[in-house]
């Protein structure tokens, strides 16, 4: 149980699965990993379960009021991040690495042809703006994550190919968090 505690997947698994079947002892220990990693409502949940099972270090916890979202507040909060992560996108602030930049300039030269096929000028006009403020927007990011300014995506083809290619600066630089 302490495996699943500093870390080990398997482990955790193993834990939650003992926990699901009803052994308390797992219940317990489930509810003290939920509490190191701060998420109050799972901890609470856990130690209840333990407590009903009669697990004596249990017995003595003190359980916080739990936290109940409902599913629309769920589902809110759920859609409030996917639109900061598509907002995000188009942002010139930050960085990213060098995988997803090679990604997104993939995604968007496909989305590119894609549009070509559209009838409509002006649909097709609005759709190119946005897959080349996307495009943009991603290659200063990439070229944050290196330390170079966003300035150099005014040299278009050169600097969209450079930004494919270094590695990004390790910790935190002048732009930001290395990212993920």
């Amino acid at each position: 149980m302490q495996e699943a505690s500093q870390g080990d997947k398997k482990a955790f698994k193993e834990l939650y699965s003992y926990a699901g079947s009803g052994n308390a002892e797992a219940q317990y220990y489930l509810a003290l990993y939920y509490k190191g990693v701060g998420q109050d409502s799972d901890y609470a949940y856990w130690m209840g379960k333990a407590k009903d099972n009669g697990y004596v270090e249990a017995q003595n916890s003190v359980i916080p009021e739990a936290t109940h979202e409902t599913t629309e507040e769920k589902q809110e909060e759920g859609s409030n991040n996917a639109l900061k992560k598509l907002l995000m996108m188009f942002s010139f602030m930050g960085r990213i690495n060098r995988t997803e930049y090679i990604i997104s300039f993939i995604g968007a030269i496909i989305f590119i042809f894609a549009v070509g096929n559209v009838e409509d000028d002006i649909v097709r006009r609005i759709l190119q703006l946005a897959a080349d403020v996307f495009i943009y927007s991603q290659c200063v990011r990439r070229l944050h994550d290196f330390g170079a300014s966003g300035w150099y995506v005014l040299i278009p083809i050169v600097s969209w190919i450079y930004a494919a290619f270094p590695k990004g600066d390790k910790g935190e630089n002048e732009y930001g968090a290395e990212p993920n």
